[in-house]
């Protein structure tokens, strides 16, 4: 969410090195310098890469001998220490969140045997997946320098993985709110259109990252995006009245008080992106609200029981078939 995919241009390591550079120097060849197999650098617009370690002399010699050649799975050469550090804490956490993913699963399992309840363990597992497959997916953004839609894709992985988790404190817990839903299927049709909005904005994040690299300025971005992305402005009001449509009659529920909040909020950064020129601590606040918008959603239809009418509504229904 804060343009940093390209930190690290090689996954796992990050320029080669199992702790990243901290300044454009450390990523600049040197005479008389060790690199270690992997190594990379960034040398008149391209990045180099070594495959064979060796103590450097002279860097055209170097090439000649064939000890540095160019990173072929893409052009990207930039570095931004603040961006390869969050993609390095973004990576790191990545991968110390399998250490409780693994936990949750082996005590989903026994859970599952001694209570013969294994509901919780499918949700371990499909976690557990999920997990792998983000994984994967975000070695496939770096190799292919963000291509299109996979920024998206890589998004849609860390929501479902949200919404796997949410599913197994769901079969955790017994009893229901006090509290019951009014008007169900507004919230559904919220909870589409918050989907639907976070892709949106998750596209205008990508657009907004060709821009970065093609050199635009922060605040000619708005202008130089594709008219499509008006479209996504635009659509922010439905999210909101969709929003405000199922919960006004829940009002005096929490869930329904914390939906508001959080597409109020969002709603706020929206219009600083065309207030303030974008600014960019709003941009990661903005589209992290939208996933929490809609992780709320399915937890509510997940959680709250429905009302007395909608029971009965479904039981006529039912017996109608």
């Amino acid at each position: 969410m804060t343009g940093s995919g390209m930190g690290c241009p090689d996954w796992p390591r990050c320029f080669g090195l199992t702790i990243p550079p901290n300044s454009a120097d450390d990523v600049e060849w040197k005479p008389a310098t060790l690199y270690q197999s992997g190594r990379m650098l960034v040398r008149q617009d391209t990045l180099w890469v070594t495959e064979i370690p060796h103590t450097s002399t002279d860097f055209a010699t170097d090439r000649m001998a064939g000890l540095w050649t160019p990173y072929d799975k893409h052009q990207f050469t930039g570095f931004n220490p603040v961006h390869t550090w969050v993609e390095f804490i973004n990576r790191l956490i990545g991968a110390l969140t399998g250490i409780p993913a693994l936990l949750l699963a082996f005590l989903a399992f026994v859970f599952g045997w001694r209570q013969k309840r294994w509901r919780p363990f499918l949700w371990a597992m499909v976690n557990l997946f999920l997990l792998a497959l983000v994984a994967w997916m975000g070695k496939k953004v770096v190799d292919g320098n963000l291509i299109p839609f996979s920024i998206t894709l890589h998004m849609m992985g860390a929501l479902a993985i949200l919404l796997a988790l949410s599913a197994g404190l769901k079969t955790l817990m017994d009893s229901p709110p006090r509290d019951v839903l009014l008007g169900r299927p507004l919230l559904w049709i919220a909870l589409i259109l918050a989907g639907i909005q976070l892709v949106g904005g998750t596209q205008v994040r990508e657009q907004i990252d060709e821009l970065v690299h093609a050199g635009i300025v922060r605040d000619q971005w708005l202008d130089a995006l594709p008219s499509w992305w008006k479209f996504h402005r635009s659509g922010s009001w439905l999210v909101f009245l969709s929003q405000v449509a199922w919960a006004w009659p829940n009002r005096k529920s929490l869930a329904a008080q914390w939906a508001l909040a959080l597409v109020a909020a969002q709603m706020v950064t929206g219009m600083l992106f065309v207030w303030a020129d974008m600014p960019s601590w709003a941009q990661p606040l903005h589209l992290a609200l939208a996933l929490a918008l809609v992780v709320w959603n399915a937890w509510v239809l997940m959680r709250y029981p429905l009302s007395n009418r909608s029971k009965a509504s479904q039981a006529s229904h039912s017996f109608g078939a």
